[in-house]
This record gives structure tokens, sequence and C-alpha cells, in this order.
């Protein structure tokens, strides 16, 4: 201590105060004892003072070995050399602009956590070990029905949702120092099924060609996870609360169930043709000899059989082809020509039901940017569908213009219609809204869905407009070449 500057400097300085003191006393006492008293008046004083000064050095140097042994580096200067309170406040300097330097640090992680946490496409809770909320991104603000996600921070996690799987699953997973697992469902509002429709549609019902019949006002289902949030992982430590990572599975478990759909649906209708084959070519092997009228009507029915699974593999072929193209449209085409095509194709048809076939087409090209046998076969299935609904006398209009940017094909029939329980779906794989005469027309069920798929290829779409026991307008646009 008494190596010190700071204390020789104050130490001086109280000598300096007893000699003054000492002097004044002997002017000013008019006695010994005056001069004795101040002397010694002063004496103490310069004592205190350096008393003081020791121990304000010795705390000082505490505080910068303090500081060396957590890590923050001491200004230069030996153990017991150099002004202490100087390296001190050069020490408080150097800490000050590491600190702010630091807090900043933390700013940007933190705006670079928030950044990340906003951008994820789930849902991200978290709450503390009191049960309130301390962090919800955007994504499951949305799904709760919060517009800002900041007002919900600091309140009770129940208050955020009615689901007792978000708030039972991060209350588990904070009590049990566990990962916990959840599904639940969850209704989100209503939007419009496509707003107004674009051409002007009447009364009559009308329904655009969505992923196979997916409703919006549907219940969501949610998958969520939660984990406990940990001061380190140490057991013993307390858990600080919980966070829950969201994701929406409603996409996922459409997909799976349409797959389901999907291979029931292709069993059953590979299934129905072969089993009629086998019985009767079983007829044919193993009955007694069967005159030649019977064997020629069941060989009819063998080929009529074969000719149905053969145009079921045929759509699925083309379905798949479709469905599974990357490629963009092949080039500029004017669409009156497969038109035109399909009409000279089917108008032998139509003409056994008594059917007239009507073209209305533009003089003007319509052109679109697009590939030409798919369009076709899009087409050729509407204009299809018309003629084999319709009854005997009726007509069917196939009607092509240009609109808005768009080559919009009307194929308009006055056919029995559609139920309106039956739009949502018709554009679904294998949905049929009358089996047993689809099946005896020799549908296969994916007509309308190749339709669809065709349509959204290309960037357009497709929509029906129908009232039951007046007829049915399909309606295929697409994106007007420029």
């Amino acid at each position: 201590m008494i190596r010190s500057p700071l204390f020789w400097r104050l130490f001086l300085g109280g000598i300096t105060l007893l000699v003054s003191g000492f002097l004044l006393g002997g002017a000013v006492a008019s006695g010994l004892v005056g001069a004795v008293l101040v002397w010694t008046a002063a004496l103490v004083a310069g004592v205190g003072v350096g008393l003081a000064a020791g121990s304000l050095a010795k705390r000082a140097r505490r505080l910068l070995a303090r500081a060396s042994t957590h890590g923050s580096p001491a200004p230069p200067g030996g153990a017991g050399s150099g002004d202490e309170l100087a390296r001190l406040e050069v020490f408080l300097e150097e800490n000050e602009a590491r600190f702010v330097e630091q807090v900043e640090q933390l700013k940007a992680e933190r705006n670079q956590l928030t950044a990340v946490l906003g951008g994820m496409v789930e849902g991200v809770v978290a709450i503390d070990r009191d049960r309130q909320v301390l962090h919800l991104n955007a994504v499951a603000a949305n799904w709760f029905g919060r517009p800002a996600p900041e007002l919900a921070v600091g309140r009770p996690i129940y208050e955020l949702s009615r689901q007792p799987e978000i708030s039972g699953a991060l209350i588990e997973a904070m009590e049990k120092r566990t990962q916990v697992s959840r599904t639940f469902g969850l209704v989100r509002p209503a939007g419009e099924d496509g707003g107004p429709n674009a051409f002007g549609a009447s009364a009559r019902q009308t329904r655009t060609a969505s992923d196979d019949g997916l409703r919006a006002a549907e219940r969501n289902r949610f998958e969520l996870n939660a984990s406990p949030l940990l001061s380190s992982r140490r057991d013993g430590e307390p858990v600080e609360g919980a966070v829950a990572v969201i994701h929406d599975i409603t996409e996922l478990e459409r997909l799976e169930s349409v797959r389901r759909d999907f291979v029931s649906n292709v069993s059953h209708e590979l299934k129905t043709p072969l089993t009629a084959i086998h019985g009767y070519v079983e007829t044919l092997l193993e009955a007694d000899p069967i005159d030649g009228p019977t064997r020629g009507r069941f060989l009819r029915k063998i080929r009529r059989q074969s000719n149905r699974l053969g145009a079921l593999v045929s759509d699925l072929l083309t379905l798949s082809r479709i469905e599974s193209s990357a490629e963009p449209p092949e080039g500029v085409l004017d669409l009156r020509s497969p038109a035109g095509e399909v009409l000279n194709l089917l108008g032998p048809a139509s003409e056994e039901r008594g059917l007239e076939l009507i073209a209305e087409f533009p003089e003007e090209a319509v052109e679109v940017l697009g590939e030409e046998e798919a369009i076709r076969q899009a087409l050729s299935n509407l204009v299809d569908n018309a003629v084999k609904y319709s009854s005997a006398g009726g007509r069917v209009v196939v009607r092509l213009q240009a609109r808005n940017g768009r080559a919009v094909l009307e194929v308009e029939d006055r056919g029995p219609g559609i139920a309106s329980e039956h739009l949502d779906r018709i554009f679904e794989r294998f949905y049929r809204v009358d089996r047993a005469r689809s099946r005896e027309l020799g549908g296969t069920g994916l007509g309308l869905a190749i339709v669809k798929n065709v349509a959204r290829r290309h960037g357009g779409g497709v929509e029906v407009e129908s009232e039951r026991g007046r007829g049915s307008t399909f309606r295929l646009w697409l994106p007007a070449a420029e």
C-alpha cells in the first residue's frame, strides 16, 4: 500500500495540512494549550487522510484484480505500482466501450432471430414459467386470429387460443422437461370460392375447378411439437418456459386422402371390367357347346369391357403425363383448329343421337400458347360429355371467343343439368354424378379431371354453370398469346 503513488499523494497532502494547521495554531493561539490543540487536530487529520488514501488504493487494486479474474483485461501496471485510480479509470472506459459493443451485438442477434422466426412458414409460440406468452410469430398470429402478435406478448397462453392441445402441450413440456407432440383441428375463417364469376354467370349455380373439391371453410389440421426452454442442460436447472412449433398439415392429410381414394377407385374401376371379362371367358371355356348367337353376344360384351379397360388405362396415362409434365407450353396455337377437329370427329356421334352440333367461332384467330394435343384432348372431353348426356333432339353449342386477354371456349348443352351438391366435386378423379349411366355410356370418370389439369398447366382454368333440368355450360379459359 505504501508504494502506491495514490497513497503518497494523499499522505503528503495530509502532512501539508498538518504543518499548515500547526503554523496557523501558533499564530492565533493565545497560549500553549491552544497551540497543542490545533497541532493535535492537524495531526489527526493528516493521519486520517493517509489511512483513507491507503484504503482507497487497496480497494482500487481489488477491483482491478477481480476484473482480471473474470476475464476482463486490466490496464498495464504491476500489482503494486502505478496510479490505481488512473488505471481504474482506463479500465472503466475500456469496458464501457466493450459493453456498448456487446449490447449492439445482442440487438443484432435479436433482430436476426426475430427475422428468422417471422419468415418461417410454421407457427411459433413461446411461454415463460408463468405461462404467459413470450413470443408469437406472424404465422401463428394469423392462424389464431391475432392481427398484432406483439399485443399477445405478456398475456396468459389460454387467452391466445381456446384449443386445449396448445396450452396443454406447452405446460406439459415445461413441467415434464420433455418434448410433447399433438395434432388438433382449427376452424379458420372461410374465404370466398374464387370470387365472382368473371364471365357474368346468371343466377344458375356456378363452380370453379379447385384442388379436388377442397373448401375454404373446412377444418384445418395442425401438428404441434413443444419443447422446454432450459437455462442449461444440467439436471435440476430451472425451466424458463416452453416453445412450440406448429405445422399446418391440412394439405398433407388431404393429399394422403386423395391418394387413398385414387388407389381405391383405380382398383375398383379396373376390377369391374376384368371381373366381367373373366366371367365371360370362363363361361365360353367351360360351358357346354354354346350356340353361335350366344357366343357372339358374349364376345361382344368381352370386347366392350376390353374397350372400357383400354380407355381407362389410356386416360390414366394421359392424366399422369399432364400432371407430371414440367415443360412449358410448346407454341402459339389457334384454338379454332383443334376445336374444329373435335367437332368433325364427334359429328357422327351427335347425328346418331339426333343432336344438333352448333359451332360459333369468330372470324379472327383466337391464339393461345399451348400444347395442341393436350388442348385437343380437353376440348374433346368437354364436347363428348355434352353429346353423351344430352337428350335426343337437343342441341350442343360450342362457342369460342376472346375476352379480356383470355381465350374462352364454352360448351353448352340442354341436358339434365347437375345438382348443386355435385358441382364442387365433378372435377375430381373418378367422381360421377350418375355412376350407372356413366358406365353405360362408356365414361371412365377421368375426363373432367384431365380438363382441369390441362387448363391449370396452361395457366388457365375451368368452371361449370348448371341448373337442374335446364342443362349445363362448361367454360374453359386460357391466357391469350401476346
